[in-house]
């Protein structure tokens, strides 16, 4: 029998105790917000598995609350603002939509520098992995950068067979790299988010849009007829952490958000686009729309037609402190023209 003391003795030891297991069976919840809808593509087959694939690499120690564009938080201006803030912890993000924000990563989005998502995301990523575009990352912890298959261009009833066939058209621009191509052929570029597009091709505002196959605008193959398959630009999209968050996780759990990122993520991305790209491709055929392939003859004048606005873009780059753009694009040319 425990008498005076030595029972408060005990009391106080298996209080300790109590609160000690309290504590270590608290889970780490982690925020991670997206800009799609909670049926989208990159919920269903990116987002959710990483997040759940973690809670089950950390036996359930970490749990993640996916915020999509449901939420107050999937605004697709906001995605890297709010992680920055610490309104959430992760976040996936359009860089287009974020204005000047990440503004070195537009240089992958530049005409006929992307073949396709597998080779451009490691490019990309191959860029941050050299220090090139450390600076504008600088206060995030960066799980992966990439793009998507490249963007092409959809018309709802005028064929582009040439470059001069885009002047005058009115065209859905995904960021500002795209806007300045299409201005400098003479068409009238209009940047619209996701779920601007469609109500804007039905109400004749807009002549068609310049996005690749797997999108997330629902419903932009019953408005548009004519589809001209050249690699136009290319979107650049980034999934980052809050540094101090991510710096103040346990050691091991750490280990866990960083061997399901880097080059294991990137490596993720060339197969979803594919994946996400062929259920509309194939729809647009079977409704019969037209599909234009330019030869390679084509190509060329599609290309050098547009080399005048690439350069002056890369020297717009330079002139804000990226003083080695041309060296980058060139080199990112060159990986392209390799494959």
């Amino acid at each position: 029998m425990l008498y005076g003391n030595q029972w408060l003795r005990f009391a106080a030891a298996v209080l300790l105790a109590l609160c000690g297991l309290s504590v270590s069976a608290e889970p780490v919840k982690l925020k991670m917000s997206h800009f799609l809808g909670p049926q989208s593509f990159f919920q269903v087959d990116l987002v959710e598995p990483w997040a759940r694939e973690l809670e089950r690499r950390t036996g359930g120690r970490v749990r993640v609350e996916v915020l999509n564009a449901a939420s107050p938080l999937g605004n697709v201006r906001n995605q890297a603002a709010q992680v920055q803030e610490g309104v959430v912890d992760i976040a996936l993000g359009l860089r287009g939509a974020e204005g000047e924000r990440f503004s070195r990563s537009s240089i992958i989005e530049l005409p006929f520098v992307v073949s396709d998502a597998a080779r451009g995301s490691q490019a990309l990523w191959g860029l941050f992995q050299q220090g090139i575009l450390a600076d504008e990352y600088r206060d995030f912890k960066v799980l992966a950068l990439f793009v998507q298959n490249p963007g092409l261009i959809h018309t709802k009833a005028t064929p582009v067979r040439e470059l001069s066939d885009l002047k005058g058209l009115r065209l859905r621009v995904p960021n500002a790299t795209v806007a300045t191509a299409l201005e400098h052929v003479g068409a009238l570029p209009r940047l619209l988010q996701p779920d601007e597009i469609v109500a804007a091709l039905r109400s004749n505002q807009l002549d068609g849009i310049v996005t690749n196959w797997g999108t997330p605008i629902a419903g932009f193959n019953d408005e548009t007829t004519w589809h001209t398959s050249v690699p136009f630009y290319a979107s650049a999209f980034f999934i980052v952490m809050n540094r101090k968050r991510y710096d103040s996780l346990p050691a091991d759990v750490r280990q866990a958000i960083d061997s399901l990122s880097g080059d294991a993520l990137v490596a993720r991305f060339g197969p979803l686009w594919d994946q996400w790209d062929k259920p509309l491709h194939d729809q647009a055929v079977a409704l019969g729309r037209t599909i234009l392939q330019p030869d390679a003859d084509a190509l060329q004048r599609w290309k050098s037609g547009l080399q005048p606005m690439s350069d002056a873009y890369v020297k717009m780059l330079e002139s804000k402190g990226f003083h080695d753009a041309r060296r980058v694009y060139e080199q990112l040319l060159a990986g392209s023209a390799r494959r």
